[in-house]
């Protein structure tokens, strides 16, 4: 089997995977507007030679389920899967990528305009490069080398090209639902190549801050809302710092120095500039542990905002109003010892110059969704740095999306089996 895998990886074709990518962030795609890309994905899957799957997603239905979170309202969605075949008697795999992006920002920022892919001194640069066009196109480009290279495979893989990760995964809920079971899943996040057998869980808060009017002229007549959520905010601080002390922390996430952040990312409130404002929202996001519910992170955020109320006179009578909104994820872990994780490293100590290593990853992913609804073995894996990702001139490095793609298709040949 190790000979049919190194076929396929010498398969791969990077004017294809080049391509690929080049046309997909060509295309905007930001969250809420991703059909356009979704047609140009099952388009490709068609000419390589995959059993392709489009179908209209029923928002309405799918916003229902338990699993479901969002932040952008959408009229239309489309789920998009590519298949190769298997004769039925391996284990089964799913590689899992988003074609929704963040939108561009300040286009002043970016060197080059963040629609137009740009390859220079060895980057892939653009909107999506990284996360995760890029990944995307390395992902279709080990599928089209194991079916160049002729390899048949015991077991299917399917490749589930998603939307609305960004915004909480309904894609990859949708797809989940439609498909049901697999042996197992790879999320193609840029993970700099590393293994990520545990990804962190996030959700989204908002507090609602309230105060006392007054004109500013004689302001200690009233209770300035922002300085009552100043305080909160200092108690979410101490929160994050003791939810980060751990006499025995998970050595996967040794490279993080808070693991599992609680940031603030907007604040408003007040009306006019000469009034003491009654009023504040503060709305950010709180990290999940990995072996943590979703319901217990907002427990304990709830009490640390209430503890922080009662010591508060104004806000111990007027308390603040903590609500869970927008896009939430929940947490996965997988086995280190489990045998997708083996077969993945495996595949990497097999790529040139590369040695395999079992990290975490703190940001949220739609790997928790495989693990919460379908509890098999999900792993993140892909090119790139991460840090690169939702800012200008974002860029990947060719050369990994290139041993990428040779070693999910020697991770294909592993664990679905050829024969």
């Amino acid at each position: 089997m190790n000979h049919q895998a190194e076929a396929a990886a010498a398969a791969v074709d990077m004017s294809f995977l080049l391509n690929t990518a080049r046309t997909l962030i060509r295309i905007p795609s930001w969250a809420g507007n991703e059909s356009d890309a979704q047609r140009a994905v099952a388009g490709i899957m068609a000419d390589i030679g995959l059993q392709t799957d489009v179908w209209p997603i029923d928002l309405p239905a799918l916003k229902c389920h338990p699993a479901a979170s969002w932040e952008i309202d959408r009229e239309e969605a489309l789920g998009v899967t590519g298949r190769l075949t298997g004769n039925g008697s391996g284990r089964s795999l799913v590689l899992n990528g988003h074609v929704d992006v963040v939108p561009p920002g300040d286009i002043s920022l970016w060197t080059h305009p963040p629609l137009d892919p740009v390859i220079k001194e060895g980057r892939l640069y653009g909107r999506g490069s990284l996360d995760m066009k890029g990944q995307i196109a390395a992902g279709l480009a080990a599928l089209k080398a194991v079916s160049d290279a002729r390899i048949n495979l015991a077991g299917s893989v399917r490749f589930q090209s998603v939307i609305a990760e960004e915004d909480g995964g309904l894609g990859t809920l949708a797809a989940i639902l439609r498909e049901g079971e697999t042996d197992g899943a790879i999320v193609l996040e840029p993970t700099n190549l590393t293994v990520a057998s545990v990804q962190a869980g996030c959700i989204n808060f908002r507090i609602h801050v309230p105060g006392r009017a007054a004109h500013g002229a004689v302001r200690d007549e009233g209770v300035s809302a922002f300085k009552n959520a100043f305080g909160l905010y200092r108690a979410i601080e101490d929160l994050e710092t003791s939810r980060n002390l751990n006499n025995d922390p998970d050595p996967l996430f040794a490279d993080y120095t808070i693991p599992f952040p609680i940031s603030i990312g907007t604040v408003s409130g007040g009306d006019w500039a000469s009034s003491v404002p009654d009023h504040v929202s503060m709305e950010g996001r709180m990290g999940v542990r990995p072996d943590e519910s979703l319901e217990d992170a907002r427990s304990e955020f709830e009490a640390a905002v209430e503890k922080a109320a009662q010591a508060n006179p104004f806000l111990s009578e007027h308390p603040p109003v903590v609500e869970w909104w927008g896009g939430r994820f929940f947490p996965a872990r997988t086995n280190t010892n489990d045998l997708l994780i083996q077969r993945l490293c495996e595949s990497v100590e097999r790529e040139p110059g590369h040695v395999a290593a079992i990290r975490g990853v703190t940001f949220g992913a739609d790997a928790g969704l495989f693990k919460r609804l379908l509890d098999k073995p999900v792993a993140l894996f892909g090119a790139g740095d991460i840090r690169r990702a939702h800012r200008p001139d974002e860029w990947v490095e060719i050369h990994q999306l290139e041993s990428m793609a040779r070693i999910l298709s020697r991770a294909i040949v592993h664990f679905c089996e050829a024969y």
